[in-house]
């Protein structure tokens, strides 16, 4: 796909300011489109149907943005020096930020940005090495959790 300079890929450093000023129209009942700028789908689409959890969210979300974009431009691969972050220290961030429940093999291939190929074999390594666990969760499907 070539992107005109309109059009940033989908791996472009997220700044803090952007998402302030999408939080903006929270302010008159369009909320959650920070959310979606941070790649938070389902919470963005939350947001936009209750509008911000009846504004509560939205007031919430003032304090979390920059931690919110801090975590995308981690998940993507990129820290503040926008050097590339290791594969490895991508997905045990993805399960810190999942915490208890844990993460599928599709969390990890959507949020890293990665080839599933790649994936799977950072995922075997990081079991190996007795970083992640793997276990099922009540609906059967297969997940991956800190030890």
């Amino acid at each position: 796909m070539i992107y005109g300079q309109d059009h940033a890929p989908p791996h472009t450093m997220r700044s803090v300011g952007m998402a302030y000023l999408l939080w903006v129209p929270s302010m008159f009942g369009v909320a959650g489109l920070h959310r979606f700028y941070t790649r938070r789908w389902r919470t963005g689409l939350l947001w936009l149907l209750t509008g911000g959890l009846c504004g509560v969210g939205s007031v919430v979300d003032l304090f979390l943005i920059p931690e919110q974009v801090q975590l995308f431009n981690r998940s993507v691969g990129i820290n503040g020096n926008r050097l590339p972050m290791a594969l490895g220290q991508g997905i045990l961030a993805l399960d810190r930020r999942r915490g208890a429940r844990g993460f599928t093999f599709n969390d990890a291939v959507l949020e890293l940005g990665h080839s599933p190929k790649k994936i799977r074999l950072e995922l075997e390594r990081l079991m190996q090495e007795d970083c992640l666990h793997i276990t099922n969760d009540m609906e059967g499907r297969i997940i991956y959790r800190e030890p």
